[in-house]
């Protein structure tokens, strides 16, 4: 049923724990998992890592909450205000996963945000978010010079910036 799935908030690293316990007790759940690969001493190790860390998707039935949070695994468990709406993304990141298990998770970005560069040649640079690409990992950030009203538009991918957070209101900042 659409209304019993949940969240659930892990311990660090314990989401396949987790996993393993909503198994053991008959719950239905998703774990979506990514691949990755490191080298160690010139060996190539591929494995599977959550690609949310510290979550996981699962249908809980009424009598089983208190018996997957004595395992204790589970530090909260966040209702879905929308469960249908939850469901139909978590079918999206699994179709995706699908296509590229390589796939990693990012914050999302909305236009009008304040960004700074965190990588790259442009590194240090600060600016307005105008336009997100739809078919590739670019944004157009535009920098401005408030002095002479002018802004200079410049793309960049999306993996090199990161968010600013406005530090008296603890929200990320906006135009």
């Amino acid at each position: 049923m659409f209304s019993d799935w949940k969240v659930l908030y892990t311990h660090p690293r314990a989401e396949k724990a987790v996993a393993a316990d909503c198994a053991a007790l008959g719950l239905e759940y998703y774990l979506p998992l990514r691949s990755a690969t490191r080298v160690y001493q010139r060996r190539k190790v591929t494995f599977l890592t959550p690609l949310f860390p510290g979550y996981i998707f699962v249908g809980l039935a009424p009598g089983k909450k208190y018996q997957l949070l004595d395992r204790g695994h589970v530090v909260h468990i966040l209702p879905a205000p929308r469960p249908v709406a939850m469901l139909r993304q978590v079918v999206m990141v699994r179709k995706a996963l699908r296509q590229d298990p390589g796939l990693e998770a990012t914050d999302p970005v909305t236009e009008g945000e304040i960004v700074r560069v965190a990588t790259g040649a442009m590194m240090g640079c600060e600016g307005v978010v105008t336009r997100i690409s739809r078919k590739s990992s670019t944004v157009v950030l535009t920098i401005n010079i408030d002095i002479i009203g002018k802004a200079v538009p410049v793309q960049v991918e999306r993996a090199m910036i990161e968010r600013l957070i406005d530090n008296r209101t603890r929200r990320h900042r906006h135009v």
